[in-house]
């Protein structure tokens, strides 16, 4: 993480959303000329990848930001990992530049770039661009989500099992091994309840196919806050819930979290914790 000096004065919500857009379009277009020239690799731990391109991205997002707003705080994904947590900060950009990153290493055309602000507490702004498909997914405390500039809506064609036997679900695989043994169970259980279940590669951009429709749920148990910060915006501003593996605030979860429609967020949370409320007795779905 980044942390850098902040100030408390007070924001423009508009000004915020315009330079959070233009910071995440220069990540997005240096991420687009490294695709699949990611440069030297270092693993931060099993399954956890950084690039030499992911921080040139990071650093174009962070530069387009302190342009703007020279004294905010900012907690960036890549850096020093004994920087301090800067919890306190009134105003804190979150970025992530590459959520997707071994998409982006491989060259596969599916990774979001990621930019929020929290301010006092709360994300006041966000958006999540996908540079492969110049989609720019947007949203602010005070706007509705949009994609484009477009209004987005998450999509409630049907309700109660209907709705969840029909569903159109993403996850991704957590990195630990106990946790991506959870979900694999977990996916096992869903496959046989819903319509599809389908692998992103992009926590963030999950969230925002939730939000315009494309997916009627997203879950995950192993994400970080700056997967999570400004899709989480945008999701809600589109109507969606979110909530932890537990149904409670996702803003104190451990890692896991439940992304829906809303109709079928009991049915995805009821699924779910069949096999986590399992493990905890010391039984397996299968036993």
């Amino acid at each position: 993480m980044v942390f850098m000096s902040h100030d408390d004065r007070s924001i423009d919500i508009n000004c915020v959303l315009e330079v959070a857009v233009r910071a995440a379009r220069k990540g997005g277009e240096v991420a687009l000329a490294r695709m699949g020239n990611p440069g030297y690799l270092k693993w931060k731990g099993h399954r956890d990848v950084v690039s030499e391109a992911a921080l040139r991205v990071q650093d174009a997002i962070i530069a387009a930001i302190q342009a703007e707003f020279p004294n905010d705080g900012i907690m960036a994904e890549e850096g020093p990992e004994d920087a301090p947590l800067p919890v306190d900060a009134p105003n804190l950009w979150i970025v992530d530049p590459i959520c997707g990153s071994l998409n982006f290493v491989q060259g596969i055309p599916y990774f979001g770039v990621s930019v929020a602000l929290r301010s006092e507490g709360n994300i006041s702004a966000g958006v999540v661009y996908d540079p492969c498909r110049d989609e720019m997914f947007a949203a602010t405390s005070e706007t509705v989500a949009t994609l484009n500039g477009r209004k987005i809506a998450v999509q409630q064609i049907s309700e109660g099992f209907e709705a969840w036997s029909s569903a159109v679900v993403g996850t991704d695989w957590p990195r630990s091994g106990e946790r991506r043994q959870q979900a694999r169970m977990i996916v096992g259980l869903m496959m046989d309840q819903i319509g599809e279940c389908s692998l992103m590669g992009s926590p963030a951009l999950g969230l925002c196919n939730v939000a315009s429709g494309r997916l009627h749920a997203y879950w995950h148990l192993d994400l970080k806050i700056w997967d999570m910060a400004a899709a989480s915006l945008i999701l809600q501003r589109a109507g969606g819930i979110l909530t932890d593996a537990h149904g409670m605030t996702w803003l104190y979860s451990d890692g896991g979290y439940i992304a829906t429609n809303g109709v079928i967020h009991g049915w995805a949370l009821n699924c779910i914790q069949a096999f986590l409320n399992l493990e905890i007795q010391g039984r397996t779905p299968n036993s």
